[in-house]
């Protein structure tokens, strides 16, 4: 699986862009003898930098599967067209679908409480002699 995206002229007229991604898909199918998954045009888009002289361009994305022998045939096609100002193939792979992880549950932490001594109640006047013996000190 490969995935072609290359850049159009920006002088270009629409109806001649989709000529030229057509072209590009039919080289693909009938003179490669490969098969596009998927082929999309997007809308003008300013460049990051100028390009041969160009600061706009229409950017084109193209999904296929063909021989990796026949990659350079069709880069040398690429290279011949005026109408593209910059490609790129690259390698895509196919990743196995994993099922989603399941969160697990979060162990409910222990509430930490002060001790309290049950059944044991302390009486004031205790209190007060317990305060009188420390303040003396």
């Amino acid at each position: 699986m490969y995935e072609l995206i290359y850049l159009l002229s920006p002088l270009m007229e629409r109806k001649d862009i989709d000529a030229a991604a057509a072209k590009v898909r039919s080289f693909i199918i009938k003179d490669l003898g490969g098969q596009v998954k998927t082929a999309d045009v997007w809308d003008k888009r300013k460049l990051g930098y100028p390009i041969k002289k160009q600061i706009f361009g229409y950017h084109a994305v193209v999904e296929f599967n063909l021989e990796s022998d026949k990659i350079d045939e069709l880069q040398k096609n690429l290279k011949s067209n005026s109408d593209i100002l910059r490609f790129m193939i690259i390698t895509r792979k196919l990743l196995k679908e994993q099922p989603l992880r399941q969160r697990r549950p979060a162990k409910p932490k222990p509430m930490v409480t002060p001790e309290i001594h049950k059944g044991e109640k302390v009486k004031i006047e205790e209190l007060d002699r317990k305060l009188e013996e420390l303040l003396k000190e």
